[in-house]
């Protein structure tokens, strides 16, 4: 596996100084290829397709990236979960460096310690919005500590909409498009 990754980096700046050598002199000259290594960059840029799911399901799926809250009798725990299904990030008290701070792990402190290495880890990650089901007012008093703590570390608990294309020709669209509006412009 290591040897596949060092002669890939081999082949990188091999094809990396043929490019510059064919070039010349030139200062201005650049790669054309590009490498993403962040899976979630459209996401990051809100034009990634956001799955809206169907009217009638349980847990509606009109968002990127979700909390999840989950209590026991002994743990508390949180986690994000990614509309594919994957967990993201987590933090529990079945951790032993969180454990090992804690006098209790399932009582309110327990909650907004978790609160807080929660939103330190997607911080961490660049993770700085995720969609939120719970209520303040709604839920328990852990639950609304959890939350309390997850805003203070800086993430919001709402996600900002999808940008979506401008079409014209949808029959939705206010403006005719057979006519032409200009703007005057005054100088």
């Amino acid at each position: 596996m290591w040897e596949s990754r060092i002669r890939n980096i081999g082949l990188f700046s091999s094809a990396k100084r043929a490019y510059s050598s064919n070039i010349g002199e030139v200062n201005n000259s650049f790669l054309p290829f590009i490498y993403n290594r962040n899976p979630r960059n459209l996401e990051r840029l809100r034009i990634a397709p956001k799955p809206m799911g169907y009217a009638l399901d349980d847990k509606p799926m009109n968002y990127w990236h979700r909390l999840v809250v989950v209590q026991s009798n002994q743990h508390v725990g949180a986690y994000i979960e990614h509309f594919s299904g994957k967990t993201v990030i987590s933090a529990s008290t079945n951790e032993w460096a969180i454990k090992q701070f804690l006098r209790s792990t399932s009582d309110v402190q327990a909650a907004a310690t978790i609160g807080r290495v929660l939103a330190q880890r997607c911080l961490e990650c660049g993770l700085l919005e995720v969609h939120s089901n719970y209520d303040m007012d709604l839920v328990s008093p852990k639950v609304s500590f959890l939350l309390k703590n997850i805003e203070k570390g800086g993430i919001s608990l709402s996600e900002p909409e999808q940008f979506l294309p401008h079409r014209h020709w949808s029959r939705e669209a206010k403006e005719n498009p057979t006519q032409v509006y200009e703007e005057i412009q005054t100088k």
